[in-house]
């Protein structure tokens, strides 16, 4: 038996653009990272340690919680959590920019940080998780 990424539970992280041409791809995943730049230029949002553009949306991975809180602050979104094991754990913000124009369309931006399980976690960002 085989598993496909959507028979798995919970919510996907992107779409898939497999399907795309390889030259739109990339034009995607350019727009991509250059609104969320801006978006992190404009509203004083942090980088993190990683920013990762794909076609279809924007990773961010940091290092602190307080990034994660930031753009909820800034941007709102839904937070969901994962056990990673050994007492650790992945708190991920999904949310968005803002629509600009109808040639800039909001890019998803996923902002994930590891936290241990008995870490301190600010109630903005605990009263932001997904039921």
């Amino acid at each position: 038996m085989t598993t496909q990424p959507t028979d798995l539970p919970g919510q996907n992280s992107f779409t898939s653009t497999i399907h795309l041409p390889f030259a739109v791809q990339m034009r995607m995943l350019e727009r991509n990272r250059l609104t969320v730049e801006t978006e992190c230029n404009v509203y004083g949002l942090p980088r993190g340690a990683r920013m990762e553009a794909a076609p279809d949306g924007v990773r961010i991975l940091a290092t602190d919680v307080e990034t994660l809180g930031h753009w909820l602050e800034v941007r709102d979104g839904t937070v969901t959590v994962v056990q990673a094991g050994d007492g650790v754990q992945v708190w991920t913000l999904r949310t968005a920019t803002e629509a600009e124009l109808p040639k800039f369309p909001p890019v998803t931006v996923l902002v994930s940080v590891l936290v241990t399980d008995d870490e301190q976690m600010m109630p903005e960002i605990r009263n932001a998780v997904a039921a």
